[in-house]
């Protein structure tokens, strides 16, 4: 009789844990996220907030989530363009990220929430599995994606959304592209700015909106955005992102009236 050595059957056992995730709703991934032990963690060598990886376990469910808890504050910070500004640098713009995410339709950022580990409090945010690159890796490498259309599709999404929440840091190291060539928008930590003009209009020409993130967007207001995310942004801030969203509709709006609706509505595949 052949014996299994230990490590192959516990690599085989946390494999088949790890397949059970990906039927679980949203909520449970909250719930999962806030409850589960943590049994591993490791420092991430990628990004600027010193996140971690930590493995979490809770009954037969084992899943990695990313851990941050950068949450600094500088009033008049100067940056490398344009008159000083209060600079924020927080893991709660991780979660209303996510919850905006969710209130849109898009279902294009993981799963976060907020909870203390090692007593610190921080984000902690679902790691995305099987994925094959980050958009950096497949823009550096030319890698075309399968299909295009439907590729240009999600893209389009990110731009709206990094528009949406002025996201200063929107970089492809931030695109993941999972192998079924989903993308993944992840790390919000500097986004959520207090300005009311877009940070680049420009992003915008000849992009394409879901019809249903579209329905969302116009309906989105102050108390939506103050019931899912009140404890996560300012007044300020929820203030400032309504504005962004009315440049936003605004836009899509005069192209609708020019071109027609199914020349600027789409509708993104399904997940």
């Amino acid at each position: 009789m052949t014996t299994v050595p230990i490590r192959i059957l516990l690599a085989a056992l946390i494999a088949v844990a790890h397949l059970g995730a990906a039927d679980l709703t949203d909520k449970q991934k909250e719930r999962f996220l806030r409850e589960a032990e943590v049994i591993a963690a490791k420092q991430l060598s990628t990004g600027i907030t010193l996140s971690e990886r930590l493995t979490l376990s809770h009954g037969t469910l084992i899943h990695d989530a990313q851990f941050q808890d950068v949450d600094e504050f500088k009033p008049l910070f100067q940056g490398s363009s344009g008159p000083p500004v209060n600079f924020r640098d927080s893991y709660r713009y991780n979660i209303a990220a996510y919850r905006l995410d969710r209130l849109l339709g898009l279902e294009m950022t993981p799963v976060s929430i907020e909870r203390k580990y090692r007593g610190r409090t921080g984000a902690f945010t679902w790691w995305v599995n099987n994925v094959l690159m980050m958009e950096i890796e497949r823009w550096k490498r030319r890698i075309d994606p399968p299909d295009p259309d439907r590729w240009n599709l999600q893209m389009y999404q990110v731009r709206i959304f990094n528009e949406l929440i002025y996201n200063t840091d929107p970089n492809l190291g931030n695109v993941l592209i999972d192998n079924e060539w989903h993308i993944w928008m992840i790390d919000f930590t500097r986004a959520f700015r207090s300005f009311k003009k877009l940070r680049e209009p420009e992003n915008l020409d000849g992009v394409r909106i879901d019809r249903v993130a579209w329905a969302n967007l116009r309906k989105l207001d102050d108390r939506a955005l103050r019931k899912t995310m009140g404890d996560m942004l300012l007044k300020t801030e929820r203030k400032a992102l309504l504005e962004r969203r009315d440049a936003i509709v605004a836009i899509f709006q005069e192209r609708i009236a020019r071109e027609g609706e199914d020349a600027v509505l789409c509708e993104l595949p399904q997940r």
